[in-house]
């Protein structure tokens, strides 16, 4: 049969949350990390850019000084010129090598540069006599010379310039497809987003409608707790009625039973078998009337006793009662019982027997020099006593059933006694239980409200009346 229950669909739940939350980690990253990219190819396509338009403004500059020497130029406008230009040739090659560093090829351009240099140093080589005064020279004749040579200039320019613009074209082609590869990958980003947030939509449904089942299975538990509360109070209640009747049923046909094998005993002349005999209906009858005692005990425990008591003295109260006994049976008695007093609202003989019965149970089982160690103070909002043995412990098999009535595993046991601890601290809204203990032996406690938690369950419980009444 599958173990596997609608609650556990929280588990689902949770693993697709992680799931979600990963994922949604992961598409962020990766949305920074693209981003970043983008950046950083869009800053590069620019820098490129700008170095290209300086490389068409500097073949430019280049050119300019061979155009302005045509005509009858001066020493001075022939001095200017070349300035000018090595200017030009110097920002030129500046350019060109940041052009280099960008990993873009420039040796088209730098050929076609290479060429506009060599013909505007050959220009300023014709002019130069023609601005020196050299009266050989005259304009038209220079003109005539310098004229082939400022047309090759220019056609390198063209080509040097065509060159950059083949650069320009690849850089805006590059722009361009960075540009679709960005609406691409926000196309993509938006998807996986539609995604998470439909599975966001899908944790939240699935949150409210198992929230919704929770809320459901938590009022069912409440009011099974509640049914199983009342059964366990209705059949409590039988069993003390049974118990009693029981017992007065059998208390007095036995004493009348134990009376006459008593008399028997000792009036009459009796052999050694027959004597032996009438003891053994003595010692059962005794047995058989502590069990009686034992039931009318649970029968007559009840709540109409209660009063304020310090739980320290009434654990010492039934240490003081037992300690001749255990220091007889050469056993060591530790305790450790708070200082303060530990008040709560109960029945003090009740009480007091519930200590004896933990304290003979564990003189019961402690071996020879064994030590005992009892306790007594508050926890939370509970009052506890544990005693504790060094005995054999209570095997895994019977631990369960060790508070139940009857039960016992002590061939002269009547199985009352711990079952009369549990009934008394449930009447008095606590529990008993069975510690495990890591040395061996076995540690039995005993919890109950202490007197200001109880007056609080108390008025917690006339209000809930109160608003059911309402």
């Amino acid at each position: 049969m599958s173990r596997f229950r609608w609650y556990h669909y929280y588990f689902l739940l949770a693993f697709f949350d992680v799931v979600v939350i990963v994922l949604s980690l992961r598409l962020h990253q990766q949305a920074v990390d693209h981003v970043q990219e983008l950046l950083d190819a869009q800053t590069r396509l620019d820098t490129e850019a700008k170095m290209l338009q300086s490389a068409q403004k500097a073949v430019m500059e280049l050119n300019a000084p061979g155009n302005d020497l045509f005509g009858r130029p001066t020493r001075e406008e022939f001095d200017k010129q070349r300035r000018r230009f090595d200017a030009a040739d110097r920002y030129m090659t500046q350019v060109l090598a940041q052009i280099r560093d960008l990993s873009l090829d420039e040796t088209r351009i730098a050929l076609h540069v290479d060429g506009m240099k060599a013909k505007a140093r050959e220009l300023f080589s014709i002019f130069q006599p023609l601005a020196m005064g050299d009266a050989s020279k005259s304009a038209d004749v220079v003109s005539v010379s310098a004229g082939p040579v400022m047309r090759d200039m220019d056609n390198a320019q063209h080509e040097a310039l065509h060159a950059i613009a083949s650069l320009s074209n690849a850089n805006s082609e590059r722009r361009r497809h960075l540009i679709e590869q960005q609406q691409v990958d926000l196309s993509d980003q938006f998807r996986k987003q539609s995604f998470i947030i439909a599975g966001v939509l899908i944790i939240l449904v699935g949150v409210l409608f198992f929230g919704r089942q929770l809320q459901e299975a938590d009022k069912a538990l409440t009011l099974e707790r509640e049914r199983v509360k009342e059964a366990r109070r209705e059949r409590l209640a039988a069993i003390g009625e049974l118990c009693s009747s029981v017992a007065h049923g059998i208390r007095n046909p036995l004493a009348a039973i134990r009376s006459s094998a008593q008399l028997a005993l000792e009036l009459g002349q009796l052999d050694g078998g027959t004597r032996e005999r009438i003891q053994d209906i003595l010692d059962e009858g005794r047995r058989l009337g502590d069990r009686v005692t034992g039931l009318l005990s649970i029968a007559r425990v009840n709540a109409d006793s209660f009063g304020e008591i310090d739980l320290t003295n009434v654990v010492n109260v039934g240490i003081k009662g037992l300690l001749p006994e255990i220091e007889r049976q050469g056993l060591t008695l530790e305790t450790e019982i708070s200082d303060e007093p530990v008040l709560v609202s109960g029945d003090r003989p009740r009480l007091e027997q519930c200590v004896v019965e933990y304290l003979s149970n564990a003189m019961e089982h402690s071996p020879a020099g064994g030590t005992i160690r009892v306790s007594c103070g508050i926890e939370a909002d509970s009052a506890v006593i544990a005693v504790e043995d060094e005995g054999p412990g209570v095997p895994k098999a019977v631990r369960e059933r060790v508070f139940d009535l009857f039960f016992t595993t002590k061939p002269a046991g009547t199985g009352i006694g711990l079952a009369t601890v549990m009934r008394i601290a449930k009447l008095h809204g606590g529990d008993a239980g069975l510690d495990d203990v890591s040395a061996g032996g076995a540690r039995f406690t005993f919890k109950i409200p202490t007197l200001t938690a109880a007056a609080r369950n108390r008025a917690d419980r006339g209000i809930s009346r109160g608003n059911a009444a309402a």
